[in-house]
């Protein structure tokens, strides 16, 4: 079996967006994506989303570059400036 060079996009954000990111997501292209609950402690800055309760999510998406990369610019238009929101890429190879 060859492996696939792919990215993996990591998205942890408040528990309320969970619906409209996983819309907008797959609104973009993607073909499937995993979340988890999250917890954690970091500087990301102060954010204005007005929750008092809940929790943060973990999303993970695999797809190629330009994938990723047209879903960072939507979300970080559209949400980064009221709600928590971090995202990153790491290169990962598809096994199967």
């Amino acid at each position: 079996m060859t492996a696939q060079p792919m990215t993996l996009l990591t998205i942890v954000s408040e528990t309320v967006l969970e619906d409209i990111l996983v819309d907008e997501i797959m609104s973009l292209g993607a073909k499937g994506y995993t979340i988890t609950d999250a917890r954690g402690k970091g500087t990301h800055g102060t954010r204005a989303g007005r929750w008092t309760q809940g929790g943060n999510i973990r999303i993970e998406v695999v797809g190629n570059a330009v994938l990723c990369g047209r879903i960072i610019e939507r979300l970080q238009a559209a949400y980064e400036q009221d709600y928590g929101l971090l995202m990153f890429t790491t290169p990962v190879e598809l096994q199967n």
